[in-house]
């Protein structure tokens, strides 16, 4: 199982797979997994299982009944009947943590741009991390640019740019879970992948470019670190 998986290595023999789906295996967790071992909301997975289909859970506000649907980064979770909500971040060195955010930000989202291709009569199809698909007519946006979108109605109610002064979340590799200001863009060259230097207070770390999202411009649009 992924090494960012909250659970006890010796505890059980098996872990629920994941099916292929809007987000990676190597970047997501399972329902059964996170209901039982990660939010506690089941003692075992015949009771996970049984919750997930009675449509216990919800995804971004819609109901997942399959316990092999895979969640991912920036997801919004909730249980049904309930004000508690949960999204999926980077953070206490794990690719997803469960950080409670409040209500108003439950159908608010950030994605990450991985494919951008333009249309006939000029708009362009802009490709999200978690495979959602956006149509604007905004073309200037690049592939590692980020939207904000509101999740009920899939509409684009921001954007932000991979450039100097915003800021950059680290989801993948040996930083992950750091915040900081983009201060440089390195480019790749022959025998160096493209990296990205983040100021972080006084101090500054650098990352491979492809290891960052961007959050926002002089603080994230959304709760991406702990309140609690």
């Amino acid at each position: 199982m992924p090494k960012f998986y909250s659970v006890p290595r010796k505890r059980y023999v098996f872990v629920t797979n994941v099916n292929p789906g809007p987000n990676p295996k190597s970047l997501a967790y399972d329902p059964v997994t996170l209901v039982r071992d990660i939010l506690g909301y089941a003692r075992t997975a015949w009771e996970a299982k049984k919750g997930i289909k009675a449509g216990m859970l919800l995804v971004n506000g819609k109901v997942v009944k399959d316990h092999q649907y895979p969640i991912g980064l920036f997801d919004v979770i909730n249980i049904r009947d309930t004000d508690i909500y949960y999204r999926l971040v980077p953070a206490e060195g794990k690719e997803l943590h469960p950080i409670k955010i409040q209500k108003q930000e439950k159908d608010l989202k950030i994605v990450k741009i991985v494919k951008k291709t333009k249309l006939k009569g000029g708009r362009v199809q802009y490709t999200g991390h978690d495979s959602s698909v956006y149509l604007l007519d905004d073309e200037s946006l690049k592939i590692g640019d980020s939207l904000l979108v509101n999740l009920s109605d899939k509409k684009v109610l921001a954007s932000f740019r991979f450039e100097e002064g915003n800021l950059g979340l680290v989801y993948r590799g040996r930083r992950v879970g750091v915040l900081g200001k983009i201060a440089e863009i390195i480019p790749s060259t022959f025998s160096r992948i493209a990296m990205v230097k983040l100021l972080v207070g006084n101090e500054s770390v650098t990352v491979p470019t492809e290891y960052v999202i961007v959050v926002g411009k002089e603080k994230p649009a959304i709760t991406v670190v702990s309140q609690e």
